[in-house]
This record gives C-alpha cells, structure tokens and sequence, in this order.
C-alpha cells in the first residue's frame, strides 16, 4: 500500500491552510492523485498529478486554475467516505454520477457526496488564481467543511448558479459562462454545447455513452501545432470539438436526432 492509499494518511498530517507552503500542498497532492484516480476511475488519458497538482498556482503565476472539488478530495478536506462522487466528477460525467447529483440535490443535505461537490465548486475561480487566491479558495472551503448549514447553503447556491450558466437555444442547452454544460445535464439536459471564443471551437458533450456520431464526416482542419480542430476530443465519443459553426450546426442536427430516437 502507498502512502497515498493510506487511510490514516490525513489524521498524520493535519491541514492548515494558513501555514502549509504551496510547494508542500503539491507534493501532498502529487501524492493522493492516483488515489483519487482510481476513485473515480479515470480514463488513461488524463495524467492525475498533472489535472490535480497542476491546478496549483507556482510562485508568481497568476492565472492557475485554482482550488476545486478534486483537490478537495486529495487534501482529505472531504470526509473520504464522501469523496467518490466528487473524483468522478472531476474527470467526467456519468449517467450515474448525474443521477446522484440530481436525486440528492432535492434534499441537499449537508453530508451528501452531491453537497460536498457544489460546495467545493462553490469557492472555484477557474483560470484567474495566484497563491494569495489560492491560500484564501483553502481557507474557505476548510470554513464550509466545518459548518454544514453553510455548506448546505453553498451547495444550493451553486447548484442553482450552475443552472443559470447556460440557455436554451434552438432546442440545445448552450453555455454562456463556464460550467454551463455541467449546470445543463444536472438540469436535465442529456446534451449540452458551448463555444470557446479564445480556440473559436465548437464544443458538443453528452454524459451519456454516445453523441451518436460515430458516422460524422469532420473536416479535416488543424491548429497552428498540427492538432486536428475537429471530432473527438483524445477520440471521445461523448465530448466533440467543431472546427466552424457551418460544422457544429451538422453535428448537432445528428446529435438532435440521435436522442429523440433513444427509448
């Protein structure tokens, strides 16, 4: 057993926010992130230090993605018993994990694995955190884990954010600010898109197994690096990239008609 498998790991090494250095809490989190990988049964593609140490700010860096659900997991700032859903999450959406987030969210109570999720995704900051953000992200989140009316009350408000970061357009639950395709399948939606202005691509994400595009004819168009800017994403069948909008409006037509069929 590894020292990342090791239950009894957290009560060895307390967590304090304030004085930990950063450089300590990525090597706790290199350490865990297997662990959390295999919890939430990653696929191989994802490098689990990188997607959870890598959120990390470096000194001077100032646009880290930050604190998030995953790393509240490697931490041990969620109870280990409550971790599960939150891993899963974190790498991608299930029919299942959705399921889960939709059934308890009803009730939301405080030490549900679904309220220890939003609460965590509650204090997030995506892409525009240094370390002095960073450190107060921890200090918050470490405030929610210790008060359950608060993080029953982070939790529904989240929830409720995510909901409003996307609309229905044309029959497609379209994101308009980050997170919106997640707030559409915890809303409901099987399907949701989004346009990333800064790659100008198309996106298109279903938790379900498929998009029903297995048969789609992409371009055969690529980026400055040789990458292809359209189909699967690392071969995905359930999350696609559209090199242009003449190319994302085929797509979703398919997509469309592949779920009005499904039973």
């Amino acid at each position: 057993m590894g020292k990342g498998d090791d239950p009894n790991c957290a009560a060895a090494m307390p967590f304090d926010a304030q004085a930990d250095d950063l450089y300590d809490l990525y090597e706790r989190v290199a350490d865990q992130a297997q662990r959390i990988a295999r919890l939430g049964q990653w696929p191989d593609y994802i490098n689990p230090v990188q997607s959870l140490a890598g959120r990390i700010p470096r000194p001077g860096e100032r646009n880290a993605p930050g604190f998030d659900a995953g790393l509240a997991c490697a931490l041990d700032l969620i109870p280990r018993d409550r971790q599960a859903l939150a891993a899963k999450l974190h790498a991608a959406y299930t029919p299942q994990a959705v399921a889960q987030v939709i059934a308890e969210s009803d009730r939301m109570d405080a030490d549900s694995e679904t309220a220890w999720w939003l609460a965590a995704c509650s204090v997030c900051r995506e892409g525009e955190v240094d370390s002095a953000l960073f450190v107060s992200q921890l200090q918050d989140f470490k405030t929610l884990a210790e008060d359950p009316d608060a993080r029953r009350q982070a939790a529904a408000a989240e929830l409720e954010a995510m909901r409003n970061r996307f609309r229905v357009r044309d029959g497609v639950a379209f994101a308009v600010h980050d997170g919106g395709m997640q707030g559409a399948y915890v809303s409901g939606h099987k399907f949701a898109a989004m346009y990333a202005k800064e790659a100008d691509l198309f996106f298109i994400g279903t938790y379900e197994q498929s998009l029903g595009l297995d048969d789609f004819r992409w371009s055969d168009a690529v980026d400055g690096d040789g990458r292809p800017r359209s189909g699967g994403v690392h071969g995905s069948r359930q999350f696609v990239k559209c090199a242009s909008e003449d190319e994302y409006r085929r797509a979703i037509a398919v997509v469309q008609q592949h779920f009005a069929v499904q039973p």
